[in-house]
Formats: structure tokens, sequence, C-alpha cells
């Protein structure tokens, strides 16, 4: 299968695991601006970037509360595999997004089937938790400056395929205060 060398977070695999892996994969894209899964929608599946962004939120009384960005080789799921179908996040195409897609009961067959993908299942997690750690400890309720300059020196496709806005909500600001952060840097 093409592209399956886009996928970052496969490096770790064995060409058989990833041979495995790749019999249950579907390619599927979206448009930008296209929901991919809406939060209370079934979502049987897991997600991964080839190429474009997706972000992940929850819509609270009117504001957006962006729980990540995926980009290209990334996964765009936050859970791998869950068993979990009702979603908590909505799921949307920032740019035109090409995904593999893998159901979850394939992807929980195949963790049970193969030790090495199981524990890469347990190591995408345990990324995934430690990144959600991070944020909440070092973006999310920080000082909003250092926040901005540490956000921007670790992820710097994020001023380049995100939105202000969006940016602004992922860090728990207003745009006009974004704005005012970013004019006192330059």
């Amino acid at each position: 299968m093409e592209s399956l060398d886009r996928i970052k977070v496969w490096n770790s695999l064995s060409e058989k695991s990833l041979m495995y892996l790749s019999g249950s994969l579907k390619k599927v894209s979206f448009s930008k601006k296209e929901i991919i899964v809406s939060e209370g929608q079934r979502n049987r599946y897991t997600y991964f970037v080839i190429k474009g962004a997706v972000r992940a939120y929850v819509l609270r009384d009117g504001k957006y509360r962006i729980a990540f960005f995926a980009f290209d080789g990334d996964m765009a799921t936050f859970v791998p595999g869950t068993t979990q179908i009702i979603s908590k996040l909505t799921l949307e195409a920032l740019e035109d997004t090409t995904l593999y897609r893998i159901s979850n009961s394939d992807i929980e067959k195949l963790f049970n089937e193969s030790i090495e993908l199981a524990n890469w299942g347990r190591a995408l997690l345990e990324k995934h938790l430690i990144e959600c750690e991070h944020y909440f400890t070092d973006y999310f309720r920080g000082d909003k400056s250092a926040q901005y300059i540490a956000l921007i020196k670790e992820y710097p496709e994020l001023l380049q395929r995100v939105t202000l806005k969006d940016l602004a909500d992922y860090i728990d600001l207003t745009p006009q205060s974004l704005s005012r952060i970013r004019s006192k840097i330059k």
C-alpha cells in the first residue's frame, strides 16, 4: 500500500506487523472544513493522517475547545482502537486531507493477535497521555505569552497550518489577546 512510510507513528513497527496492519486499512479523503466524525456520532474507526491537517474539538457554550491537532503522519484519534463507539470529539479536516482508517474492531483484533501491535497500541496511548499532560501543565494554564512562545518553538507548523483563532482556542485565549501577545513578541 502506498504512503505507509508517511505515517511516522508506524516507524517502530516491523515490516511483518506493518503489512499485517495494512491489510485492514482504507484510504479516505475529506475536503477542507469537512467533518470526519461529529461529537455524539458513532465512530467505528481509528484514523491516521497521510496528508493534511485535522483538528479535534468539542463545542461548549458556543466556544470551541480544541483537544488536539493532527498533521501529516500523525494519528488523528485520541485512543486507538477504543471500543467506545460514541465520539466524545468532533474531528474536522482543516485542509484537504487524506487519511488511513481502520475499524476499531479490526485494530482490536490485531492487538489481540500480535504482541508487537498490542505494545505499539499501548505506546500510542502513552504518547497521547503524555501529550495531554504536557498540554495541561505547559500550555493551557501557564503564562499565555510563555505558552505561545513555547508552542510555536515546539510545533512551528501550527503557524503555517492553523488559523490564529484555532491557535487562540487551543491555548484558551481570545483571538484579540493572542494578537496582542504576538505583537509584543515580534
